[in-house]
């Protein structure tokens, strides 16, 4: 009996730090759907908050090609390059339009209907 509970215990703990492990491996992922983001951007009493939205996406598409390069990986392709002088107001616009003529991706999370019109709008190469 006491070596049923024992291979019972272990076979627990490695249960445990395997179902712990992934857990740790899972990044959090807004609630929100595309489809509501683009409701709330094109009034304009959501302007500002979209705006925040947005140009935080595009930060965090910079600093992670950023944090490539650091980490070695020069070549890791950006997912979007946004020019420099470009308005939250433009961007916003961007992004509107792109979840207007993209159907299919207003149920998907907020962050990715948002990354994917970043980068059809903004590609890499100035091929837009």
């Amino acid at each position: 009996m006491n070596r049923v509970r024992t291979l019972a215990t272990a076979f627990c703990a490695v249960a445990a730090t395997s179902l712990l492990a992934s857990a740790a491996d899972a990044q959090r992922v807004s609630p929100m759907t595309a489809g509501n983001f683009g409701r709330i951007c094109s009034k304009p009493a959501g302007g500002q908050i979209c705006d925040a939205y947005i140009t935080g996406m595009a930060d965090a598409g910079a600093l992670a090609k950023v944090n490539d390069r650091n980490e070695g990986d020069a070549n890791a392709p950006a997912g979007f390059c946004i020019p420099q002088a470009e308005t939250g107001v433009a961007m916003r616009g961007k992004v509107v339009a792109w979840l207007k003529g993209h159907q299919d991706a207003l149920s998907k999370p907020v962050g990715e209907g948002v990354f994917m019109a970043l980068h059809d709008s903004y590609p890499c190469g100035g091929a837009k």
